[in-house]
């Protein structure tokens, strides 16, 4: 039998269309993945609203079972972290799947239950950034904050799993000083001062106990810092920039929360202890509500958290409006997770780093509005910048101003 080359040409396009048509048609991509949800343009689907109106696309399905998928055991959320930030592609010794469970149990052994031991280096490390990165604004200054909150959170997060030493270094760690520590145990003994910090803690971990400091070992204790370092310092950095944005556009609130620490600086003489920190529940109610609208609407699933922060019972007719002392009135502290809140997640799911995360944003913003008038150009509220369901802080820039004694 002869085909023409049109022939062919037919044959080809007839059956790219019966396929896509059947893709199209077809209630799931396969028999362990969810349904899809109907379009009306091949091929594109839901891609546009997805990218440039994420939060009423979101809306518009729903999701009414948010808090069982955070609870159950089908889905993963280490899988679905290793799926989205593939950084286990250029670590070597971040491969094992078991790896973020070893983060997740070192951050909830060595930093949190030591907070308090930590409170006067971290508030040490902060001025020294707000010095360096903000500094004298005798005259009104326009900080962008694209890079430079970053770095206010940066040293501290050095320091604790560095040390002291090391965290005054700008390239941040130094690969000798586990060389040192290691051979000031064997000269010292039981004589030997175990600095704070998780390097410290590591070292005495039987995944990283060592007597020989090689380049493997020195290159798993990086990698190891490294995950922690990303998961911390952006996070943190980027919260807290909504927050001064979520303040600096808000004037009715300047006077109120600066007041509460005035009057915890002058009970602390200047060096918050945990205690203070506690009482600083006007704040700590502000900064709950940044997290909650901040807006962030495997193969990866997304839970419609807008049904969750947004919902009318739990708060009240105007879900999306800025209540800053909704968390004061109901006692529930920003670093606590409930039904109705799941910024840090939720049951097995509940970020580890949680109490570090609130503890480093209010005293940096504690410090930061005890020294500054913080406002946005605008004086109103800006809006975040949000691509897909990703929100993110926006770009305008904040003014600040020295304060006058």
């Amino acid at each position: 039998m002869y085909f023409s080359l049109d022939s062919v040409d037919i044959i080809v396009w007839a059956f790219i269309t019966i396929y896509v048509i059947y893709w199209i048609g077809s209630p799931r991509l396969s028999k362990n993945e969810p349904p899809m949800v109907p379009y009306k343009i091949p091929i594109i689907g839901h891609t546009l609203d997805y990218l440039f109106n994420a939060e009423n696309f979101m809306e518009e399905f729903g999701n009414e079972i948010t808090h069982e998928v955070f609870r159950t055991d089908a889905f993963s959320l280490i899988a679905a972290t290793r799926e989205l930030f593939p950084l286990y592609r250029v670590l070597k010794n971040h491969d094992d799947p078991k790896a973020m469970d070893r983060v997740v149990n070192t951050i909830r052994k060595g930093i949190t239950p030591k907070l308090p031991l930590y409170n006067e280096r971290l508030q040490k490390q902060l001025m020294i950034s707000i010095d360096k990165e903000i500094g004298d604004c005798s005259k009104p200054k326009l900080i962008d904050t694209t890079d430079e909150l970053t770095s206010l959170s940066a040293r501290p997060v050095a320091d604790i799993l560095v040390g002291q030493e090391a965290s005054k270094n700008e390239d941040l760690v130094k690969a000798f000083a586990t060389f040192k520590r290691l051979k000031d145990k064997e000269i010292l003994g039981e004589k030997y001062e175990p600095p704070l910090d998780l390097i410290e803690y590591l070292l005495n971990d039987p995944d990283f106990e060592t007597k020989v400091v090689t380049d493997d070992y020195v290159d798993k204790l990086c990698d190891f810092l490294y995950v922690i370092v990303v998961a911390s310092v952006h996070t943190t950095s980027r919260h807290l920039t909504c927050a001064l944005y979520d303040y600096g556009g808000r004037p009715e609130l300047w006077d109120d929360i600066y007041e509460e620490q005035v009057k915890i600086d002058k009970e602390c003489n200047g060096v918050l202890t945990s205690q203070h920190i506690n009482k600083l529940v006007k704040l700590d109610s502000f900064i709950r509500e940044t997290l909650r609208t901040f807006g962030s609407a495997g193969r990866t699933i997304q839970a419609s958290l807008g049904d969750v922060h947004y919902n009318t019972t739990t708060y009240g007719p105007e879900p999306k409006s800025f209540l800053p002392y909704h968390g004061l009135e109901k006692n529930l502290p920003a670093s606590k997770t409930d039904k109705n809140y799941f910024i840090f997640g939720t049951g097995k799911y509940t970020c580890p780093g949680r109490f570090f995360a609130v503890n480093e944003i209010k005293v940096c913003f504690h410090k930061l509005i005890l020294k500054y008038h913080i406002k946005t150009p605008s004086g109103k509220p800006e809006k975040k910048k949000v691509v897909g369901p990703a929100a993110h802080p926006p770009y305008a820039g904040l003014i600040f101003e020295n304060r006058k004694n």
